[in-house]
């Protein structure tokens, strides 16, 4: 999944959270009544202040996804049992915390891609996402930085309308750490999502998926 179904949304992502900048985001979005999606890595859920932000989050009506890490980063010496098994022992995690499982996953990036990980996501169900738009926060990490960070979305939308005088649809990567510019620029980037008339959704109103966790 790179992309939504229908022209003139987007769906904003934040990957490897929760952290200490959720709260901040948190508070942005409900002033904004705008509704997003979190992926959590359940390896920062067994500390409580990060277990309280993300049972917030998904209490606000986001979408709770999952961040899938590879315990050292691959596969390698795992079978496929145990590799199941771990993956199933993460999605736990979040399971205990909102009573829901995750179904949308974002796999961390190593610089690698694993030949075993995504056939096993896949074959148990989940959604792998991906992202056609990159606010590249991992770059523009200050507060002086953020209008740089919306104007990746401006030139996006401004591409996309002199290309083909239509709307295109997004998905948006971003990441919830503090080492990001993410939260500084989210009032920006929200703004300038509205300003281009573009629809905020989550990842199963991108998908038109009715059933957002796993069963």
């Amino acid at each position: 999944l790179t992309k939504c179904n229908t022209a003139g949304q987007i769906a904003l992502t934040f990957s490897e959270g929760p952290s200490e900048a959720t709260t901040q985001m948190l508070e942005i979005l409900k002033e904004a009544k705008a509704r997003v999606t979190f992926f959590a890595n359940a390896t920062w859920l067994e500390y409580m202040q990060y277990a309280g932000v993300t049972r917030r989050a998904y209490s606000d009506g986001h979408l709770i996804g999952m961040t899938y890490r590879l315990p050292n980063d691959s596969s390698k010496g795992m079978s496929d049992n145990e590799l199941r098994a771990d993956i199933a022992k993460q999605a736990s995690k979040i399971h205990n915390l909102i009573g829901k499982f995750p179904k949308y996953v974002r796999v961390h990036d190593a610089g690698l891609k694993d030949p075993k990980l995504e056939p096993a996501l896949r074959d148990m169900g989940y959604t792998l996402v991906g992202f056609n738009l990159d606010e590249a926060d991992y770059k523009f990490n200050t507060r002086e930085q953020a209008s740089q960070i919306a104007q990746i979305y401006e030139t996006a939308f401004t591409k996309q309308a002199d290309a083909f005088g239509r709307k295109g649809s997004y998905i948006a990567v971003g990441y919830d750490i503090p080492a990001s510019g993410a939260a500084g620029a989210l009032p920006d980037v929200i703004s300038t999502v509205i300003r281009n008339e573009y629809d905020m959704v989550r990842l199963d109103g991108c998908a038109s998926d009715k059933t957002p966790y796993k069963k």
